[in-house]
């Protein structure tokens, strides 16, 4: 490998780190990956992320004698498909088959590559998300084909809001309440349909609950400030969204009462559920940016984290089920890491995403501020905390177990 100077070496480590932000990478691993990517690189660095910014600070003998880098950055979202890419040009750089200058220029050209799907592709598996949640946790196909209509809906809205920064910094509020008014019109039109469940599906892709779970972990890893602030934000935009659905299903009702609902007509099978998975994996390999020839990997997953958590839910309950659900996706995504010498976190985040209760959260507070439940389940609120500490302890015995080899 050609020789280049400190200074190139930590340029390269900087921009590999805001790289890594940008996919939604979590802070505890990309302090770690950057910390071994260093000493690869022959020098000594310490790092502190958080979903707002970061420090990076590089020495090579003296450990007082710093040089020290502090940027501010928006939270990143999730691409996991171009943390997928950006690990193998690393791990090209580190065994010598790629250069310090065309790893620049590689690490460049994925930070600015557009996704791999194009938008009509994201919108219909935005359909495909909200339909296929609601197709899990509801029998009528009413609320799916709602469900899957409002989330069209929603995602034009998103394109507009990438077009229009006031419109963006109003999605989280404007989303639900649209789904809000449009669900409680198809109400009022006679169709029997569970308005507060139909909205809480049409907007799911903006549901924190991943942003949860990662804050839960951080916090556990001790890594106190990122785990805080990611959990400060996530509680912020649920309330957002309840706001913004509780609004527009009130202001909809007075101007449209509910008419005399129509006797659910369209039941659902008792096979929904598998097809429902198999659906919503496939629409999280694009909203992703998976490349397709990889997705088969994530599905894996998501059958793991399914079949398992509904197994041991039946026999000792949904937390025990959370908690084997969990540790099963870790140990399979760190023996893939391990074999396939990728990024353990691409196909654990894919099976984790259906097994976080964010929507159990949604769930708890729309009955705490509105006095309704969306479904009927019993001590819902308790429910829901003990899930998420079931998914980071399954999470963390999986770790231990079978850690995985690579940081990211």
């Amino acid at each position: 490998m050609k020789d280049h100077g400190p200074e190139q070496r930590m340029r390269f480590v900087i921009e590999l780190g805001r790289a890594l932000h940008q996919c939604g990478a979590s802070s505890q691993r990309i302090e770690t990956h950057l910390t071994n990517v260093t000493r690869m690189l022959g020098l000594e660095g310490q790092f502190l992320f958080s979903p707002t910014g970061f420090t990076c600070v590089f020495w090579l003998d003296d450990p007082f004698d710093q040089t020290i880098h502090i940027e501010r950055v928006s939270p990143g979202d999730l691409n996991l498909g171009r943390l997928w890419m950006i690990d193998a040009m690393v791990e090209k750089l580190g065994s010598g088959q790629m250069e310090m200058d065309a790893a620049v220029e590689e690490l460049h050209r994925l930070a600015s590559s557009p996704p791999l799907y194009p938008p009509a592709v994201h919108g219909c598996c935005w359909a495909l998300t909200g339909g296929a949640f609601a197709a899990l946790l509801s029998g009528d196909w009413k609320d799916v084909i709602a469900s899957a209509l409002l989330s069209v809906m929603t995602f034009l809205l998103f394109m507009l809001s990438t077009r229009n920064l006031r419109l963006g910094s109003l999605l989280t509020i404007l989303s639900p309440f649209l789904s809000g008014v449009m669900a409680q019109r198809i109400f009022s039109l006679g169709y029997s349909i569970n308005v507060p469940f139909v909205v809480l599906s049409s907007v799911l892709v903006f549901i924190p609950g991943l942003s949860l779970t990662v804050a839960m972990s951080e916090i556990s890893a001790r890594q106190l400030i990122s785990g805080s602030s990611r959990l400060v934000e996530a509680m912020m935009n649920l309330l957002l969204l309840l706001f913004g659905a509780i609004m527009g299903i009130s202001l909809a009702s007075w101007f449209w009462p509910a008419g005399e609902a129509v006797p659910a007509a369209w039941p659902m099978g008792a096979g929904k559920n598998w097809p429902a998975v198999i659906l919503l994996s496939i629409a999280l390999t694009v909203a992703f940016n998976i490349p397709w020839r990889k997705a088969i990997w994530g599905m894996i997953a998501c059958a793991i984290a399914f079949s398992v958590s509904q197994a041991i839910g039946q026999s000792f309950g949904m937390s025990a089920g959370m908690f084997g659900g969990a540790m099963a996706v870790g140990l399979f995504s760190n023996a893939f890491a391990r074999m396939a010498k990728a990024p353990s976190s691409v196909i654990s985040t894919q099976g984790i995403i259906l097994l976080v209760p964010g929507s159990t959260t949604y769930m708890v507070l729309n009955q705490w501020i509105a006095g309704t439940a969306v479904l009927p389940t019993a001590n819902i609120g308790s429910q829901a905390l003990m899930l998420f500490v079931a998914l980071v302890a399954g999470l963390l015995f999986a770790n231990a177990l079978l850690p995985p080899r690579k940081s990211l």
